[in-house]
């Protein structure tokens, strides 16, 4: 994945400079930011804290490469949602993929997507027969969509 901005690049390189760091931490970063990244696109919107248990990092060092993926337009912040009562102090978090964030990652899901419905139609015999398997297939995953949303709502 390619996302860092050469001036995050040039920061990182200077403040590793200044605290006697070895040459390889930014490359390290880097790397963590990589992690950090991954683990929304994989798991959805995630708060600072979420993301350290996950992958077995601070909440500090966490929220310092989120500050840079959303200074980069990777992530963006949003107000979590909290349903029935709130407890104290600041309300958390959640950090999303913006679409760049998303598109730094080689997905296919797209493709993926077509050629399954593709087969679909194929499969049910092509013509009139195959677009109403696909058509039956998207009733079907509506359903299930909206079954999983009523007992949230």
């Amino acid at each position: 994945m390619k996302y860092a901005s050469e001036a995050s690049k040039g920061r990182a390189a200077e403040v590793a400079a200044r605290s006697g760091v070895p040459a390889s931490a930014p490359e390290e970063q880097h790397g963590t930011r990589n992690r950090v990244a991954r683990s929304i696109l994989d798991h959805g919107p995630s708060t600072a804290a979420e993301l350290a248990l996950r992958l077995e990092l601070t909440q500090a060092a966490v929220r310092r490469h989120l500050d840079t993926l959303v200074a980069d337009g990777v992530v963006e912040p949003r107000e979590k949602r909290v349903y029935g009562a709130r407890g104290r102090g600041r309300p958390a978090k959640v950090f999303a993929l913006t679409d760049c964030g998303r598109d730094a990652f080689d997905q296919a899901y797209d493709k993926l997507a077509v050629d399954a419905l593709r087969w679909i139609e194929q499969s049910a015999g092509g013509g009139e027969a195959g677009r109403a398997a696909v058509a039956a297939f998207a009733r079907a995953r509506l359903a299930a969509q909206a079954e999983g949303y009523r007992g949230a709502v």
